[in-house]
């Protein structure tokens, strides 16, 4: 009788690399939303790569550049009062592309013309390690139905 063969995989290293990837990707998730409440146009463009693409919640512009990503969110930031609450979120890691899908829901917060403004939306970020930091590659933002 012959013993099933053994995997050259190290599934105990990849377990480790798949926790430590899920922990980055969660911290820059929630490092985002305190960002958002800062306001700060700077601070939030410095969490998304050079060559991240935004798909806003609030614009049908899809953008795809720095200038972009500004002209956003110096508009969306702008808003009184602005906080995002994430209710719930999933996530994976791909294997084969080092990148953590994070999707869920959140919902933002702000005050328009002196009245409280309340935004449930959809959510679904890409990140990835970049020069030892974890950024924004993808973020796609739709206001629930």
């Amino acid at each position: 009788m012959s013993e099933a063969p053994t995997l050259s995989v190290n599934t105990e290293t990849y377990a480790d690399t798949e926790l430590a990837c899920l922990a980055g990707a969660k911290a820059a998730l929630y490092r985002w939303a305190a960002t958002v409440a800062t306001r700060d146009v700077d601070k939030i463009l410095e969490l998304y790569a050079a060559d991240a693409i935004l798909v806003p919640t609030l614009s049908n512009q899809v953008r795809d550049c720095d200038d972009s990503r500004r002209n956003y969110f110096e508009n969306f930031l702008a808003n009184d009062g602005l906080v995002c609450d994430i209710q719930v979120f999933k996530k994976r890691v791909s294997r084969k592309l080092g990148t953590v899908v994070v999707g869920g829901l959140y919902t933002f917060v702000y005050r328009d013309g002196g009245e409280q403004r309340v935004v449930p939306a959809r959510f679904l970020f890409t990140f990835e390690r970049i020069n030892d930091e974890w950024l924004i590659t993808g973020h796609h933002s739709s206001i629930e139905a």
